[in-house]
């Protein structure tokens, strides 16, 4: 370990340390101190710990053992020797233990945190652990291949090139994870959350905020109280999103996908996967889904367009708008479909043998059921109800409707096989 400027060798306690100042401007004074750890191996033993630190941190990767840390402190003061006094009320501290193969950075006080703009440089091997906790400021970390596990307060945040395994809560501040190889879990009280570009399983908790996520391989699971999730890319297994208040946009993906909203809106476009999907109030829009569909709304329209598998769509209060696919893959083809108080309308391919069963309440004219299949039709007081069958009828088509109409259409132009 080398010396340069005001430092002091650190092995398991924090010596004295004397502080040199220089005026910058007027009020302004600046005081760095630089460390070197030739002692940390590139072999995944050592963790850097930081500590209640604030300010604008970068931390980078290299290839090779040794350690390189650069504290560079500018503070606002009305003379020389206040600045001292301040920053002697305000050190950051550094402690090498050999034995636990760990590098401690902690921040001695907050008093004077408002008078010092704090910048800390990192150098460390690629191998190399990182956890902690950070107040506020900035935080980039680049180039490792360890786990990361911190806790910030009010913090901005730019994770790239990681492969390791990341854990970090916040209580303010944005996210963003670019290019991360490793399971993520990330909690957020208060800020945006954005990842690209990952082979991980992911779960994310916020409060207060919006989740994106894209290209993305592996589980996704996400939880946001009130705030919009947008997924894209998507190649996994599952995609879980649960929300208090906000819309779920979900584009281009290949997974079976979850969803569980309370007020919110869903719109999904090019799925090749099962979606289950719940919305209290909220409309659902669905496009071009290769696999089966279940969706309910409490309050909201469901509109499915090119739905290549079974369908099961119920809507309490809303109209069900919904054009079947064909896949010829796809061994399910049944629907069934009810507008608790809505109207329903639905295209079918004309050529797939459906036994059709409808029933409309409270309506009581020839005019309640239409159909481009011939239908046996009968009228009671309050209801209609109408079935027949295309060819023999082996696949079921079941629709009801309350205090609206039901019409079926025919085309053969869905068809999708690959």
């Amino acid at each position: 370990m080398k010396v340069l400027l005001n430092l002091f060798l650190l092995i398991s306690s924090s010596f004295p340390q004397e502080i040199f100042v220089q005026n910058e401007e007027k009020n302004l004074y600046r005081s760095a101190v630089e460390y070197s750890f030739d002692e940390v191996l590139d072999n995944g033993a050592y963790t850097f710990t930081m500590t209640d630190i604030s300010g604008i941190i970068n931390i980078i990767g290299h290839a090779g053992s040794g350690s390189h840390l650069i504290i560079d402190n500018r503070v606002r003061a009305v003379s020389n020797k206040n600045a001292i006094a301040i920053l002697k009320n305000s050190q950051i501290r550094v402690y090498h233990e050999k034995d636990k193969k760990n590098i401690s950075i902690i921040k001695s006080s907050e008093r004077y945190d408002h008078k010092i703009i704090t910048t800390i440089d990192l150098h460390i091997p690629i191998n190399t652990n990182i956890k902690g906790s950070i107040k506020n400021g900035d935080l980039k970390i680049n180039e490792i291949r360890g786990s990361v596990e911190l806790k910030a307060e009010s913090v901005d945040t730019e994770l790239s090139n990681l492969l390791g395994n990341i854990v970090f809560n916040s209580k303010a501040g944005d996210l963003y994870l670019n290019k991360t190889n490793g399971n993520i879990e990330l909690n957020v009280i208060s800020g945006d959350i954005e990842i690209i570009q990952s082979e991980a399983n992911i779960f994310t908790n916020s409060d207060n905020g919006i989740t994106k996520l894209k290209n993305i391989k592996g589980k996704i699971k996400s939880a946001t109280t009130l705030g919009d999730v947008n997924i894209s890319d998507f190649k996994g297994d599952i995609c879980t999103v649960d929300i208090n208040v906000g819309n779920v946009i979900i584009e281009n993906s290949s997974s079976d996908i979850q969803i569980n909203i309370d007020i919110g809106d869903i719109y999904l476009d090019n799925i090749k996967g099962d979606a289950i999907l719940f919305t209290g109030k909220g409309e659902i829009n669905l496009n071009d889904i290769l696999g089966s569909t279940r969706c309910n709304s409490n309050f909201g329209n469901i509109n499915g367009n090119n739905l290549y598998g079974s369908i099961s769509a119920n809507s309490e209060l809303g109209d069900l708008i919904i054009t079947k696919g064909y896949n010829s893959f796809l061994k399910n083809h049944n629907i069934d479909l009810n507008a608790k108080r809505g109207s329903v309308t639905l295209r079918i391919p004309s050529e797939l043998p459906f036994h059709i069963r409808t029933h409309c309440d409270n309506l009581s004219s020839k005019d309640a059921i239409s159909s481009e299949v011939p239908l046996n039709e009968k009228l009671y007081p309050t209801k209609v109800v109408a079935e027949g069958k295309v060819k023999d009828g082996t696949i079921d088509c079941s629709i009801y409707s309350n205090h609206g109409p039901i019409s079926i259409n025919t085309n053969w132009n869905n068809r999708f096989d690959q």
